[in-house]
């Protein structure tokens, strides 16, 4: 029927049928929108406003389906008026939507793009509001990547745009948050991806002077060995991810030459042991430690 240039209602109730069945048919929903398209002069708001529910009702049922978050994103682009209230609405839609499901990544992508939009329309950041949302998220889950993910975002933006007072302090008290999350889980993977990645961003290194910096990294790895001994207390086993995050750390000390002893070596026989599946690439970074 696309390729006949149908467009009609007719064929618009079509394509509601086929994707109530199916709906990870893209070809399908771009020609929901072609139709759409060739009918908007024709349609009033209740039409936007019915396309949103029936958008909303296979979200309900196919959460994790890219193509009605997208279907979805291009009704509100098209909605015939633009105004803060629509798209506030909608970012209480998403709320509601990550209660269902809080690592979601296409939700929480879906709501970058929404607050990005209420920002534009009310000249307005909400980076404040959303750093607490996902300290929020990830206090309740602490293996949300998703939020973990968008945390790196927010504190990136905030420091860029100067929304952060005293960001010496505010590096200070993330830390304190990532030791916590860190004796909280130390099995989850998502808070030492955070943690790689707060370590080695700019922003931490040219805030805190180097003398900071150094103090930063040492006690951090105070922390982490001290979790990982007490993994081999309580499993026998050494945790994966300290020992990881261990050779980064030494590797940055080691570059600022303030590592007073070398463990490197030993973190990776040690690996080689905890992890066998990667044996083949900690044996090359060992034969590169030599």
């Amino acid at each position: 029927m696309r390729d006949e240039k149908i467009y009609s209602i007719e064929a618009l109730k079509k394509t509601s049928e086929l994707l109530e069945k199916n709906p990870e048919f893209n070809a399908i929903w771009n020609y929901r929108r072609d139709i759409i398209a060739s009918l908007a002069s024709e349609l009033e708001i209740p039409f936007w406003d019915k396309e949103l529910v029936f958008v909303m009702m296979l979200l309900k049922d196919y959460p994790k389906v890219y193509w009605i978050w997208n279907h979805r994103l291009w009704v509100l682009k098209h909605y015939p008026t633009s105004s803060p209230k629509v798209w506030q609405t909608e970012l209480a839609v998403v709320n509601k939507l990550l209660e269902q499901d809080a690592r979601n990544y296409h939700g929480w992508h879906y709501r970058r793009i929404v607050v990005g939009n209420i920002e534009s329309i009310t000249n307005k950041s909400l980076d404040k509001e959303e750093f607490e949302y996902t300290t929020i998220k990830i206090n309740n889950n602490i293996s949300n990547y998703s939020a973990w993910h968008q945390r790196v975002q927010i504190i990136s933006r905030m420091f860029q745009k100067g929304e952060v007072g005293n960001q010496k302090e505010y590096i200070r008290t993330e830390i304190s948050y990532i030791i916590n999350a860190m004796f909280t889980d130390a099995e989850d993977q998502s808070v030492w991806f955070y943690i790689k990645w707060f370590i080695k961003n700019d922003i931490v290194c040219k805030t805190l002077d180097e003398q900071e910096y150094l103090k930063m990294l040492k006690d951090l790895r105070e922390n982490i060995l001290l979790i990982n001994n007490d993994e081999i207390e309580f499993s026998g086993k050494q945790n994966i991810w300290c020992l990881k995050i261990l050779l980064v750390l030494e590797d940055i000390l080691e570059e600022k030459e303030a590592l007073t002893e070398r463990s490197s070596e030993q973190y990776l026989v040690q690996l080689i042991d905890a992890d066998p599946s990667r044996k083949n690439r900690y044996l090359h970074l060992l034969e590169q430690h030599k």
